[in-house]
């Protein structure tokens, strides 16, 4: 019998013709799961990075030190509850003793051993409400843990995205930089081809030079903050970032556009609801230590059995009150520090509404001004980027100074500069005015839809990196671009003679009232020099 008979016959054909029913799904071990996974590795890179950098950003947010820190205090805060609420039972006391001896009776010289088992119930029926406040101090304590926890995860997540803003900014600062070290090279060089043919002082090719070191200096230190700014993210989010170019980070202008003047911060920050919570608690604290000054009553029930002999006191139900002088000493002291405790707490809760509305005033208003910033700054490259190609032009057509040149080029580099600062400096203020109006608090389950809702903002790098790219090699008319100085130095070129001597004077004119006016002839001859001796 052949392969084919065997395997069509036995069971194996079932299982091939369950495999061939099932969904395309299921081939070669794939579940619906997977296919989803492969779903989602099918979108654009874009989209894909942004999806992955936000998951980045829950798990560095959820692992964060000062974040478990945050939790641990909560399970704290839980265990109180629990023993607050366990004080509030029944105390049920079991206490076993035994012992042994020498009968005193001369006449019985045996040992005898003496053992004894008593149980007691005691249940507080009046305490002056200290029982009761301390159940309401440690749920407030509870609630506040958790305001903390979401506290905790809010600043983190500001310093995150603010060390991620910071990133982006000095790569946009580095291009800008490393773009204008370029056109300077170039000038600089053609100076210093110039200073060597004589047609230009020792002096303008050493200024060239100083200007040039000056660019390259302010590279180096963007060079230098992009290292520190790449550190301190890659610290934050736990893990190398290996990504060259970060998708950009915007807050939806929804979230801080709609922010009304008389706005309260108190409704929306954590860190002010927290410390709300944290007056509460010891107001209920100090509840407790006054009830802690009177004595308190409770009931007892008391059972005790002793052997050997089986002998069985009498259940006693009883009235228990203590009274002592040093506790009652202690109490009072306990309420003078939870007095002066809570006075700490109101002023440290007025602070903090005080800094929170001012913030919140302060940032509105600045995001304000930094609009203006940006508007200015705007259209001041965009000038800058025309007075450099005019200025180039007078250069190639040899009416203008490459020092005037330069000075133009560093003018505009400087320009951008601060275009760029201003515009990240928006980034990051809006940031932190929706952190102060609680925009940056995720809730429960939205971490990752809020995050990835950063990412969906438009390109405010490339009305930059048009700019830079219109400065450094500009459009003439008819199309095409101009070709740089330095290309122009390597192609042959001509010069023109020009003698003139007092022989060749053709004529002498001269007018009452006028100058003297003498013609020449002029003999032009050209001759051809090699390429690169300008």
């Amino acid at each position: 019998m052949s392969w084919v008979d065997n395997h069509i016959r036995g069971p194996g054909f079932l299982v091939i013709l369950a495999i061939a029913l099932l969904p395309s799904g299921y081939v070669m071990g794939q579940t619906p799961a997977a296919s989803h996974s492969m779903a989602e590795a099918d979108q654009s890179p874009a989209t894909a990075s942004r999806s992955v950098i936000a998951q980045w950003m829950i798990e560095a947010m959820e692992n964060a030190p000062e974040v478990l820190t945050a939790r641990a205090a909560l399970r704290s805060a839980e265990a109180d509850v629990d023993s607050a609420r366990y004080a509030a039972y029944p105390q049920l006391a079991l206490g076993i003793s035994g012992s042994n001896g020498q009968s005193p009776s001369s006449g019985n010289p045996a040992d005898s051993v003496d053992s004894r088992v008593s149980a007691s119930l005691t249940y507080t029926v009046w305490d002056f409400g200290r029982t009761r406040s301390k159940k309401e101090a440690a749920a407030l304590g509870r609630e506040s843990a958790l305001l903390r926890l979401e506290q905790s995860r809010e600043q983190f997540l500001r310093r995150l995205l603010v060390a991620y803003i910071e990133v982006s900014r000095f790569e946009l600062l580095e291009e800008v930089g490393q773009s204008t070290r370029a056109a300077l090279e170039e000038l600089e060089r053609l100076e210093a081809r110039r200073v060597h043919l004589g047609g230009a002082g020792i002096t303008d090719g050493t200024l060239a030079s100083s200007r040039l070191a000056l660019s390259m200096n302010k590279v180096l230190q963007f060079e230098q903050s992009l290292q520190d700014a790449r550190l301190r993210l890659e610290a934050l989010m736990g893990k190398p970032l290996q990504m060259p170019d970060l998708p950009l980070l915007q807050v939806p202008s929804s979230w801080t556009a709609q922010v009304p003047v008389d706005f309260d911060p108190v409704d929306a920050s954590a860190t002010l609801k927290a410390q709300r919570l944290n007056v509460d608690q010891v107001r209920a604290d100090l509840d407790a230590d006054q009830g802690g000054v009177y004595p308190a009553v409770a009931l007892t029930y008391t059972k005790r059995y002793e052997m050997p002999g089986s002998y069985s006191a009498r259940s006693t139900v009883g009235v228990q009150v203590s009274v002592d002088s040093s506790t009652a000493l202690e109490a009072t002291a306990r309420v003078d520090r939870s007095a002066s405790r809570l006075e700490t707490e109101v002023q440290k809760l007025a602070m903090l509404e005080r800094e929170a509305r001012q913030g919140i005033r302060s940032g509105v208003q600045r995001q304000k001004l930094l609009g203006q910033r940006v508007r200015l700054l705007s259209s001041a490259a965009g000038d800058s980027v025309k007075v450099v190609d005019a200025r180039r032009k007078l250069n190639e057509a040899g009416r203008e100074t490459t020092l005037a040149l330069l000075d133009a080029q560093v003018e505009a580099n400087n320009t951008f500069i601060d275009w760029v600062q201003a515009i990240y400096d928006t980034r990051v203020g809006e940031v932190e005015l929706a952190s102060d109006t609680g925009r940056l608090a995720p809730q429960e389950g939205q971490a990752l839809g809020m995050l990835q809702a950063l990412f969906n903002g438009e390109d405010y790098r490339a009305e930059v990196r048009r700019r830079l790219a219109a400065m450094n090699r500009s459009p003439v008319a008819g199309g095409g671009h101009r070709v740089a100085p330095t290309a122009l130095a390597q192609l042959p070129s001509f010069r023109l003679g020009l003698t003139v001597s007092q022989e060749q004077v053709l004529a002498i004119a001269r007018r009452p009232g006028a100058r003297e006016s003498q013609f020449f002839r002029l003999e032009v001859k050209p001759f051809e020099v090699s390429g690169g001796s300008w």
